[in-house]
């Protein structure tokens, strides 16, 4: 047996990685070169037996998928070079650091069954095996590019984090309080939810943030604002390692009242705000 790897970080989510690993057992052309057909002939409970074909080759194996172990294993069947099997890993390269970049490793544990398959896995099967790796992680960092974008709305801006709910949260309320702003009202979506309508959603939060000062300046310009307020945070979660965090626009919603004092009280509340946010 020859025993080949390539490991490389990837700066993504471990969810991220885990779903194009994935992915790429039902759609292997997208991430394997050379791949210009396939399909799949049998589901199992944790796999696949699926049939490739390209650069003249035709290949049968069985995929054998491993979330606990953060593994799939790809056992080759019916190859007319190769006997043997591949593992497509994927591990967090630290357990202390949630944004840490996972450790993503191809090993390919493969026989030689005549000459020409003993050159290509000194020569061709190393490299092939890098650009295979190379383009997980591109995908990888690239859908995480797209996601960690800040995010504004008419009503609203924010941002999406590489970071796990619980700890978004807590980072949220200590940027507030560095603001100057107090939590007077906190809902837990998913917990109402479950007790009201006996139905399951994602962990969501809704953080009611007030600066006292600020709030006072307002009900002495117009008694009615308490309708409007508090400024409503949304922290979310978008997977296990992404959350998104949504701060209420006062100025879009201070308009309502149509006084300009509020307009510029407004503004600073904003200003505080997406301090609030670009500190995340």
């Amino acid at each position: 047996m020859h025993k080949i790897s390539y490991s490389c970080e990837v700066h993504a989510p471990l969810d991220t990685v885990w779903k194009l690993l994935v992915d790429k057992v039902e759609k292997p052309q997208t991430y394997l070169p050379g791949v210009v057909q396939s399909r799949i002939l049998q589901h199992y409970g944790n796999g696949v037996l699926r049939e490739l074909k390209g650069d003249g080759l035709q290949i049968k194996e069985k995929v054998v998928i491993d979330k606990g172990h953060g593994e799939v294993h790809y056992f080759l069947l019916e190859h007319p070079l190769f006997t043997g099997r591949v593992v497509n890993r994927v591990v967090p390269s630290s357990v202390q650091s949630p944004v840490a970049p996972q450790l993503l490793t191809i090993e390919v544990d493969w026989l030689p069954k005549n000459e020409q398959a003993e050159r290509l896995i000194r020569t061709a099967i190393p490299d092939q095996i890098q650009a295979e790796a190379l383009i997980l992680k591109q995908a990888a960092e690239a859908m995480e590019k797209e996601t960690s974008q800040p995010f504004d709305a008419s009503y609203a801006f924010g941002v999406t984090l590489a970071l796990p709910f619980a700890e978004t949260v807590a980072r949220v309320q200590e940027e507030l309080q560095k603001e100057g702003f107090g939590i007077v009202s906190e809902i837990d979506v998913k917990q109402k939810f479950r007790e009201k309508l006996h139905k399951e959603f994602r962990d969501y939060l809704i953080l009611g943030a007030c600066n006292p000062g600020l709030a006072y300046q307002a009900f002495g310009v117009e008694l009615n604002i308490g309708t409007l307020l508090p400024c409503n945070v949304a922290v979310y979660a978008l997977s296990e390692g992404r959350t998104s965090v949504m701060a209420m626009d006062p100025v879009a919603v201070f308009a309502l009242a149509g006084k300009e004092q509020l307009s510029e009280l407004a503004e600073t509340v904003k200003q505080s705000m997406q301090r609030v946010i670009a500190a995340l």
